[in-house]
């Protein structure tokens, strides 16, 4: 195995603790300059006792492309079970084309760029009325006031929940990311949190083939009924749009209102974008230094020599998607906020290949219209207490943000 020259200062990036406090940057940055890929030793959560850092934006593509090299199905992110559970057969997330194609295009006709784009007038109405109620109280959390419940109400709208029961699967989102910590059952809590939202999935789809609706338990349901999909796939389906469609872009919320509070320049750079029609080039470049998702995983199923790496059968391969979206060969001034950049819409946030986001345009549109509604209602906030990380590895989560309105 071919292993790097010896680093001292680079941190545990299989601790979450590591990620605790903020993103480390600077450990990344020295990674990025080393030859080869950097190995990572792990006791638990790999098959072969750590994993391969890989940070370059064009090291990240070419991996994602090449799906027979490096598979999705034995997990799509660190840490790795003991033991592939049988649920993976069926889940977006862990099967590569064709069958990942397949499952993927089920969906995608009912979940495109377009169809997204009608969705502006209800967002916005949510947008509305959460931002009114969260300013009402003069003092707030954002995040749990604002970033979590507008992509909650959202995605249980798209999804198809009933809106009694949308608390009901936030809150087994929001322990599922909890269970995700790395122990030596390497994710058993996590699996038995998703069967109860697969169970929910289930029971909604069934009522939706009987009384259809517009939303994608219908679309899904129906899939299921024409035989394009099974019952399993449709439920995991629904279920990693409840996770993905919530979580991502609750992250990027919290964190781009944390820029803005905390950065003159940047608040006055993302208001002028908002005002003279620039406000996506804005979000891409939040999305770049946010990176809600840092991490995807891919295991080796054959030895391969990688740009000088040997990468050995079983080992696996942890994409920085943060680490790539802060390279100074792709990004001038990486770690700077700036909106001038020719290629803005470049980052790696959304991944690559045939596992990028499905939901990159609704993220996209929610943090548009919540931009814009800022900006038309000109509503002015302050921080109002410290900031709070959350312990996670994968998401790069913020858990409180203290703000009060600025009369």
């Amino acid at each position: 195995m071919t292993q790097p020259r010896e680093v001292t200062d680079i941190p545990n990036l299989a601790d979450p603790a590591t990620f605790a406090q903020g993103v480390p940057h600077d450990a990344f940055d020295t990674i990025r300059a080393l030859p080869g890929l950097y190995w990572n030793p792990a006791p638990v959560g790999t098959h072969t006792g750590g994993f391969w850092a890989v940070t370059r934006p064009q090291d990240i593509v070419k991996i994602e492309a090449d799906t027979v090299t490096f598979t999705s199905s034995q997990g799509g992110a660190f840490p790795l079970p003991l033991k592939r559970p049988v649920e993976f057969d069926f889940h977006l997330m862990t099967n590569d084309p064709p069958n990942h194609s397949r499952i993927r295009r089920a969906a995608a006709r009912s979940f495109g760029p377009r169809i997204v784009a009608h969705f502006d007038g209800w967002v916005r109405e949510i947008v509305v009325e959460v931002l009114d109620a969260a300013c009402a109280k003069g003092q707030f959390d954002w995040v749990t006031d604002v970033a979590a419940i507008i992509p909650a109400r959202v995605i249980a709208r798209v999804v198809g929940t009933p809106p009694e029961k949308r608390e009901y699967v936030v809150g087994l989102v929001l322990d599922l990311f909890r269970a995700l910590a790395v122990t030596e059952d390497s994710g058993a809590g996590a699996r038995e949190i998703s069967k109860i939202l697969y169970a929910f999935m289930d029971d909604l789809w069934r009522k939706k083939v009987l009384a259809p609706e517009e939303d994608m338990a219908t679309v899904l349901g129906q899939c299921v009924e024409r035989g394009e999909l099974n019952a399993q796939e449709c439920n995991a389906f629904l279920a990693l749009l409840a996770i993905a469609g919530f979580e991502t872009t609750h992250t990027m919320m919290g964190h781009a209102m944390r820029m803005i509070l905390e950065d003159q320049g940047v608040q006055d750079a993302t208001m002028d974008a908002v005002r003279d029609g620039r406000t996506l080039v804005a979000i891409d470049e939040f999305l770049r230094m946010i990176t809600p998702a840092m991490d995807m995983a891919r295991v080796a199923t054959k030895p391969v020599d990688f740009n000088g790496t040997q990468i050995r059968e079983g080992d696996m391969v942890q994409l920085f998607f943060i680490a790539a979206n802060r390279d100074p060969m792709t990004f001038d001034e990486p770690h700077k906020f700036k909106l001038d950049r020719p290629n803005s819409a470049g980052h790696l946030a959304f991944g690559s290949g045939p596992h990028a986001c499905m939901g990159a345009n609704l993220a996209k549109l929610e943090l548009r219209i919540l931009f814009e509604e800022l900006a038309s209602r000109n509503i002015k906030l302050r921080l109002n207490g410290e900031p709070k990380r959350g312990w996670s590895m994968f998401v790069n989560q913020l858990t409180a943000l203290p703000v009060a309105v600025v009369e």
